[in-house]
């Protein structure tokens, strides 16, 4: 994607990349143009107008996993926040460090490992756990590391 310029390109691009699992990828440009594009092994790319992607792809398939994973929630709550609510970026991207988003159910494998925040008029990336923001200049990141503890809570929702 690092060589995508626009929402156009990059949605060519996904359409070539073959996969081993099932994707949901966001992608948005400058001009503040985006697209949700499912990928699949076993289907073609899907792409959609949607805003928002959590762990399911149109409809729920398997459904003890959107359970898990809180899938369905997410997006319901994805959405209303989108439509509903006139918030400043700070708030909602704060949200995400909350459940029903952000989940400590590491034990069961369905555990919040960070948050992105994509800038790209500024061609800034935000990283966010917890108490700790990394920020990258997209176009020259700076190496790095950062040491973050996870909890081993086994809660589906933490």
């Amino acid at each position: 994607m690092e060589f995508c310029d626009t929402v156009s390109d990059a949605v060519e691009a996904l359409k070539k990349i073959p996969c081993h699992m099932a994707y949901n990828v966001t992608v948005v440009d400058k001009a503040g143009k985006y697209a949700t594009v499912y990928l699949s092994p076993d289907r073609k790319a899907l792409v959609t107008d949607q805003r928002v992607a959590t762990n399911h792809q149109e409809k729920v398939e398997w459904h003890r996993h959107a359970k898990a994973t809180a899938s369905v929630e997410r997006e319901r709550f994805l959405l209303h926040r989108l439509t509903l609510h006139d918030e400043p970026a700070d708030r909602f991207i704060g949200a995400f460090q909350k459940p029903p988003l952000y989940s400590t159910a590491f034990g069961l494998g369905f555990g919040t490992t960070y948050t992105a925040i994509y800038w790209p008029k500024q061609g800034i990336a935000e990283y966010r756990w917890p108490g700790v923001h990394w920020t990258q200049r997209i176009k020259s990141p700076v190496e790095g590391k950062r040491l973050i503890r996870f909890p081993m809570n086994v809660d589906a929702l933490g």
